[in-house]
């Protein structure tokens, strides 16, 4: 497989610097100018101040409450990423006109008027994890800090080999539109794991937005919203057509939009970012999230905002309704913080602004505020020396602990099997310290938690028989049925059987993702470009980078992947080697005692052992500024996400000791009062 020369992403005027000592335009006697490649990257970049002037004159812009709303809220860039985006702009296109003119692959501005600008502050180590994931890396500290690259398992692969959207190897070619591959792939036949709750699917949802944030990007001048299709689906007037959008074509036949006149779905390519290695080379992402497993979803990433959040008061948090009935703190604008066409709809606030995105999500949120908030209670009563700060401090401490522990010890052994659990546990290596999310894990690996979203939300009583159904198409980005029968969902999630990890998506988010008049989006379209747009290497790629043999035509696949799938591959794709990895990936049978196939179960399991080794206040890092003592570890270890269910809902009495796992004679419902379910002993975080 061919992969094209690579180039940088840095910021603009140590840009001029690199540049003109590449062009060979600046000696250490001259003053600083801008050399032809920044001034044509300028130049192409101020042309679209124009265009986006036109587009704001014409109202091309995303409109409250419409699918695109839902799209962008999931992507909803924040102020610290927009500074990010222009410059990364410029770079990329003065770098493309430099590839025309110089060869420079590998290149590294050390010992040029560059270099200054990769020398690294000071990292200094607090006794609390820094709230951006900042110097929190277990070896310089430099690296995972929230509003930097996605890194990469294999170099990107783009269609010029440095932004452009990848073609078909057949180069003439463009590749499938996303939409047709994903109706081709799907045939519609939902199963379930008669053995496993919907608290999987969700529990990978939330850590997936704790680990990963793709901020789409907005006008690079205006700073508004970039809409890339017309309201009813039709195709925008090419003189409307933002050069940032990459929409996806819908087919003539599709057997929805095609009832519906609907041709385009909106996508808009994702924010760039700066090189974290300060080396020459193609297009990378931004991840907005910290990059570790920190709660960054629940507490978020940028002080001033947790601070509008705290109570300031014993280490709580701020909260609506009552102190026996906590919920997250509403948002005073629920038509744009969510998909309301009113102000009365209920709408929260959390660290992270997807958490109205899915009721059950939402309801993961509000558990864990209340965990904080019972925690921070717990240690005021034991501790009532200390102040504020050492109690919202120490809480959010045990809180992420706790999250690392459900995740490592409950979710993570579902998902994999048990030779890929003694890979995640295994020492690790140098390059395993590098804890940064990898793109192919974002963008693609992480996303197989969407196959297993069913249609229906569901409540159940305490006995645990069905109480109501909602749709769930009805309930993107409105959480408002979350307060009549709170204890009912927590039920709900433990109760309601996963759907099965496999090509068939729930027809809410296939079809009627966002959806609030006519039509809503397709999750796997847009999943698929946003891998093309991110530049992730092909199925094929992955697949020989973990000892498969290299693929040669379609019929090398069935090694791991079923006959039925190959069949469907080869009806869409041209190639073996055009295949999106999302797809691959998705396609291959699980491995034994495994939800993932061969590919998938790799990337995700290097992820999570970077993600614990890497992270220099891992819950059971003894080296960590400020440790746990062993009776503490010890208590830590004991939680389970049933004993956060229990503790935590209205009046939770019975709870199955593993929620991921359906009711059985080996995993019975039994009291939350007594000991089959461990509770957390705070008392042995007593100090002097």
């Amino acid at each position: 497989m061919r992969y094209f020369n690579s180039f940088v992403l840095i910021v603009s005027f140590p840009v001029i610097l690199a540049v003109e000592h590449l062009e060979g335009t600046i000696d250490s006697n001259s003053s600083v100018s801008e050399p032809q490649s920044v001034l044509y990257a300028k130049n192409i970049i101020d042309h679209w101040e124009r265009l986006e002037r036109a587009l704001d004159w014409s109202n091309i812009h995303v409109q409250v409450g419409s699918a695109s709303h839902g799209q962008l809220l999931t992507s909803q860039p924040q102020d610290e990423a927009l500074l990010q985006e222009k410059n990364a702009l410029i770079a990329a296109y003065a770098l493309r006109h430099l590839k025309d003119q110089l060869r420079i692959t590998g290149r590294t501005p050390q010992g040029t008027p560059f270099s200054w600008s990769c020398s690294k502050k000071e990292c200094l180590h607090s006794k609390y994890r820094p709230i951006d994931g900042s110097c929190s890396d277990s070896t310089d500290g430099f690296h995972g800090g929230a509003f930097s690259s996605y890194s990469r398992l294999l170099e990107a692969y783009y269609g010029d080999g440095l932004q452009e959207i990848r073609r078909s190897v057949h180069r003439a070619f463009l590749l499938p539109s996303a939409r047709l591959v994903s109706t081709t792939i799907s045939q519609n036949e939902s199963t379930v794991y008669d053995n496993l709750t919907t608290a999987v699917a969700y529990w990978g949802r939330f850590i997936e937005h704790d680990m990963t944030f793709t901020a789409s990007s907005v006008m690079v001048h205006s700073k508004k919203t970039i809409e890339c299709c017309d309201n009813d689906g039709s195709n925008l007037s090419p003189r409307h057509v933002h050069p940032l959008c990459a929409p996806i074509r819908v087919p003539f036949d599709d057997y929805i939009y095609s009832k519906l006149f609907v041709r385009c779905i909106p996508y808009v390519r994702s924010i760039g970012a700066i090189r974290m290695n300060c080396t020459l080379g193609s297009l990378e992402q931004l991840n907005q999230a910290s990059h570790f497993l920190d709660g960054s979803q629940l507490y978020g990433v940028e002080k001033t905002k947790l601070n509008l959040r705290r109570q300031f008061r014993n280490g709580l948090l701020k909260y609506s309704g009552t102190s026996k009935s906590m919920f997250l703190p509403r948002s005073t604008n629920p038509i744009i913080d969510c998909q309301y066409l009113t102000q009365n709809g209920t709408c929260y606030i959390s660290g992270d602004s997807r958490v109205n995105e899915l009721p059950l999500l939402t309801l993961l949120h509000t558990l864990w505020l209340r965990e904080h908030n019972r925690i921070a209670a717990a240690l005021h009563g034991i501790n009532n020396h200390w102040n504020d700060e050492e109690l919202f401090q120490e809480t959010r401490r045990i809180v992420i602990a706790l999250l690392q522990h459900i995740t490592y010890n409950e979710w993570l052994p579902v998902i994999l099997n048990q030779s890929q659990m003694d890979k995640v546990n295994s020492p690790p290596s140098q390059s395993e310290l590098d804890p940064r999310t990898s793109n192919s894990f974002a963008t693609a690996a992480i996303k197989f938690v969407n196959s297993l979203i069913d249609d229906s939300v569901r409540t159940y009583s305490r006995n645990r028989t069905l109480t109501k159904t909602y749709d769930l198409k009805d309930y993107f980005y409105k959480p408002c049925i979350l307060e009549e029968n709170f204890d009912g969902f927590i039920r709900g999630m433990a109760t309601q059987n996963c759907p099965k990890l496999d090509l068939n998506y729930a027809d809410s988010i296939r079809n009627h993702l966002y959806q609030t008049d006519s039509h809503g989006f397709d999750i796997v379209s847009l999943d698929i470009q946003r891998g093309r747009d991110h530049g992730l290497p092909t199925y094929a790629s992955f697949r020989s980078i973990i000892g498969y043999p290299n693929v040669t035509q379609f019929s090398t696949l069935e090694d791991v992947t079923p006959m039925e799938h190959v069949t469907l591959l080869r009806k869409v794709y041209q190639s073996p080697w055009d295949i999106d990895l999302i797809i691959g990936g998705m396609s291959e049978r699980p491995l034994p005692n495994s939800l993932l196939g061969p590919t998938f179960s790799y990337i995700i399991g290097e992820q999570m052992k970077r993600t614990k080794n890497g992270d220099r206040y891992f819950y059971t890092n003894k080296k960590q500024p400020n440790p746990f003592t062993d009776a503490q570890l010890k208590e830590i270890q004991k939680v389970t996400l049933a004993r956060i269910f229990c503790d935590n809902g209205d009046d939770i009495v019975y709870m199955q000791p593993k929620v991921f796992m359906q009711i059985c004679d080996s995993n019975p419902l039994v009291s939350c009062t007594g000991n089959v379910i461990p509770h957390l002993n705070l008392k042995v975080w007593k100090k002097k």
